[in-house]
């Protein structure tokens, strides 16, 4: 599948996931309101219900309709000398009727200036049926008639609401994990899309780096099959180094990969011995020497650091050190010119190798470490590789327990940063 597919159905099947949360998002929101509605309306009911008892038990006419002052808050204007325990009693009665269980407070307030004349918190009755809270307030007044109007809140409402609203929970609970699932999916279907093109430019370029050495081999082998007679000692010399040039290019090529796949199987025997790192360093610069001297460029060694023996497999961090080396000298456009420094820091010792090449755009320095990855600059399209030096690298770091870092700047070298144990 061509990765336009892959992005068209990425966005189609987010629009449609966008969708269905929003639809969800809004039957959430009218499920709130209906399951508020209902409760409202059972608690006016049974304010009313308790209003009419009270004003029937004092002769009076029916009573006001209920008001809801606020979210939790409700108002029966009695304007009637009722007793406050009675409507503690009848608040409990009819609520509990209409299956309203929740913690409550209630206030019975003088009509006349509204100052809370009683005052008490009643429990949760599913909780502490059988524990009844002290009043909060209670004033007597004396040669004023003791007219009063009842007020009821429920500071949990908004919990038990959202409580009472289990299945839609349940329901938008199992849409995340749909969701986190397709995005799992999506993210691991970009990914091995991503390796998949990695592995087929791996492949194409392995063919390409693997044909040139055979076709060397072959050409010279056919002219020394045919006509080692006519050929001069110098030639033959030429073409027999030839061969084994070719074949050395070959068998380290074919080592690289099967290092790789080693390494990726888990498979990996390190031998442990200890290494002088600075003896490794002036000798993998002297295996890199004569390619700068051709190309008129220079290596300098600044080897400050203390403590340079480090516990480590001395042929695999060789040859970490050279791929960096070998990248410094192949992504150097102009004569190469290449630092080697060490320090000692708390984690260990430092190894920095720096050249002045072409550098690393931002953007891809976070996929330099990735298997097979290239970077894509074209104007050093020529340069050989298979994309796996720096994961090597990586590999090997990671198996010695160290770090390795990059700091780059297009067109303004690029700096790797070794940290060994020691």
């Amino acid at each position: 599948m061509s990765r336009q597919k892959i992005q068209i159905i990425l966005v189609l099947a987010s629009l449609a996931l966008v969708a269905l949360l929003s639809a969800q998002l809004v039957w959430l929101t009218k499920a709130y309101s209906v399951e508020e509605k209902a409760f409202n309306h059972r608690v006016q009911v049974a304010l009313t219900s308790v209003s009419d008892q009270l004003l029937t038990g004092l002769g009076r006419a029916e009573a006001k309709p209920i008001q809801q002052i606020a979210s939790n808050y409700y108002l029966a204007e009695l304007n009637a000398p009722v007793d406050p325990s009675q409507v503690e009693h009848l608040l409990e009665q009819e609520l509990g009727k209409r299956n309203l269980h929740e913690a409550y407070e209630f206030g019975v307030y003088n009509s006349l200036d509204d100052t809370l004349m009683f005052g008490k918190y009643v429990p949760a009755t599913h909780r502490q049926l059988a524990e009844k809270g002290d009043a909060i307030l209670k004033h007597e007044q004396t040669g004023t008639p003791l007219l009063y109007n009842v007020a009821v809140v429920f500071p949990g409402k908004t919990a038990v609401i959202l409580g009472e609203m289990e299945f839609w929970w349940y329901s938008t609970g199992a849409l995340l994990l749909v969701v986190l699932f397709f995005a799992y999916t999506m993210f691991q279907i970009l990914r091995e899309k991503r390796l998949t093109e990695l592995k087929t430019d791996f492949i194409n370029n392995l063919t390409h780096e693997l044909q040139t050495p055979i076709t060397n081999i072959g050409l010279a082998s056919e002219v020394l099959r045919k006509r080692p007679e006519t050929l001069s000692p110098e030639r033959l010399t030429r073409y027999h180094d030839l061969i084994y040039s070719e074949n050395e290019r070959l068998r380290a090529q074919v080592e690289r990969v099967l290092q790789m796949a080693t390494m990726e199987s888990g498979e990996l025997a390190l031998k442990k011995e200890p290494v002088d790192v600075h003896a490794l360093l002036q000798q993998t610069s002297q295996n890199v020497a004569p390619r700068l001297q051709q190309r008129s460029g220079h290596l300098r060694l600044d080897l400050q650091a203390t403590r340079s023996l480090v516990h480590a497999d001395s042929l695999h961090v060789a040859n970490a050190l050279y791929s960096l080396l070998d990248n410094a000298e192949k992504y150097s456009t102009q004569a190469p010119a290449i630092e080697i420094q060490t320090r000692d820091v708390e984690q260990g010792l430092l190894i920095s190798i720096r050249d002045h090449g072409i550098g690393i755009k931002q953007e891809f320095q976070k996929f330099l470490f990735d298997k097979f990855y290239r970077v894509p600059t074209g104007n050093v399209h020529n340069v050989k590789g298979f994309g796996l030096g720096l994961s090597y690298v990586k590999a090997i770091m990671d198996a010695h327990h160290g770090q390795v870092t990059v700091e780059s700047a297009e067109q303004g070298g690029t700096r790797f940063t070794l940290v060994l144990p020691v």
